[in-house]
């Protein structure tokens, strides 16, 4: 597949080779972890090589992308639409939590996909995932029926859950020549309720990541502020919105690195300030809870929060760190190994006192022990 690529790949482009500088996890792991056990699935490709991304639980099933994006983008020297050259499975993976097995995956995409999967939600039923490069949409959980969503276009990057049942989506660009990025309100059919073109600083461009409602009232989001001069760095502004998309609040001098509602409806927010890692409950001006005080904000990032039925929260780094915070103060400090100089963590679930995370180095889960802080040794 030949193509010049757009001004809007070339912002891709340049957000993903620092991305790409950021993805070598250089943090050397102190001991190994206990009751480790990997679970690799076999090789979706004889072309490329596919790895776990983003999940998502329902139950004791961990739901994740399957996408060849990272090592595409290496194999070619930082071409962001190197994914493309291949036709390949367009599916979501599954991985059994109670018996830690590999389940057969989900294909959603036609015959012909190039483009793996990048980000998946389950909610009310249904899984919904995106593609970035090509069609999202929803699969019906009871029935397997995937409900393809080509009218949403190009770029869908990150989910969340909405107010009543909707579903948040990131346009990471405008999916066009050239534009900001946007954030899309689908209904739980997938049909298009709004959709609002963000704004960015004079000299960039904005493209959203992570949305993050919060119920009351606004939508926190994640963001690459890409300057239109090359010489100038990448900003991560964080963006405050409200229910109509009316710009609130913009955050300049900390880094909103992710954000997730809890099902008790608090808002989780992962941020950075110089070195310094802190988990705050509700916005930028909370108390914080710090995790990390020498955080190398160079080679890590916080790629995922998830949350536990006992009120825990689990932030997962891509170098294998995980924060576990327990309700009651508590912080519990878990190293996954670094089984491939390549490899990227995304997301960690618990299940029991057990942890398991998808791991970007084959399409891999990795599971190990997690007892709460208290009984930690």
């Amino acid at each position: 597949m030949r193509c010049r690529p757009s001004w809007q790949q070339v912002l891709v482009a340049l957000a993903l080779s620092h991305w790409l500088a950021a993805c070598a996890p250089r943090i050397e792991i102190a001991r190994p972890a206990r009751g480790l056990h990997v679970v690799t699935e076999p090789a979706p490709s004889r072309d490329e090589r596919y790895c776990a991304w983003y999940g998502t639980r329902d139950g004791d099933v961990l739901y994740f992308g399957e996408s060849p994006f990272w090592s595409a983008l290496r194999a070619s020297g930082g071409n962001p639409r190197a994914d493309l050259a291949h036709e390949g499975p367009q599916r979501v993976g599954r991985f059994d939590l109670r018996n830690e097995v590999m389940l057969p995956p989900i294909e959603v995409g036609p015959p012909g996909s190039r483009s793996g999967t990048w980000d998946v939600l389950a909610q009310g039923g249904r899984l919904y995932y995106t593609t970035f490069f090509e069609q999202s949409g929803f699969v019906e959980l009871a029935t397997g029926a995937v409900h393809r969503l080509p009218q949403l276009g190009p770029a869908l990057n990150e989910l969340a859950p909405g107010s009543q049942g909707q579903v948040v989506i990131t346009r990471y660009g405008s999916g066009r020549e050239t534009g900001n990025g946007s954030v899309l309100w689908i209904d739980r059919d997938g049909v298009l309720l709004s959709e609002h073109v963000l704004s960015a600083p004079a000299g960039y461009t904005v493209a959203p990541k992570t949305p993050a409602w919060d119920p009351r009232g606004s939508l926190w989001l994640t963001t690459d502020l890409l300057a239109l001069d090359p010489r100038e760095p990448t900003r991560r502004d964080a963006y405050r919105l409200d229910a109509e998309g009316r710009l609130l609040a913009r955050v300049e001098d900390e880094e909103l690195q992710f954000a997730a509602t809890g099902p008790d409806g608090a808002l989780q927010m992962a941020w950075r300030r110089d070195r310094e890692l802190s988990l705050r409950v509700g916005g930028e001006d909370a108390p914080r809870r710090v995790l990390d005080r020498d955080f190398p904000s160079e080679h890590d990032f916080v790629q995922d929060i998830q949350f536990a039925p006992e009120g825990r929260v689990v932030l997962t780094r891509w170098s294998g760190i995980v924060h576990v915070a327990g309700p009651g103060g508590d912080t519990l400090r878990i190293e996954l190994p670094r089984l491939d100089p390549d490899g990227l963590y995304y997301t960690g679930v618990l299940q029991g006192e057990r942890l398991c995370a998808t791991y970007c180095a084959d399409v891999s889960v990795v599971c190990v022990d997690a007892p709460p802080a208290g009984r930690a040794r």
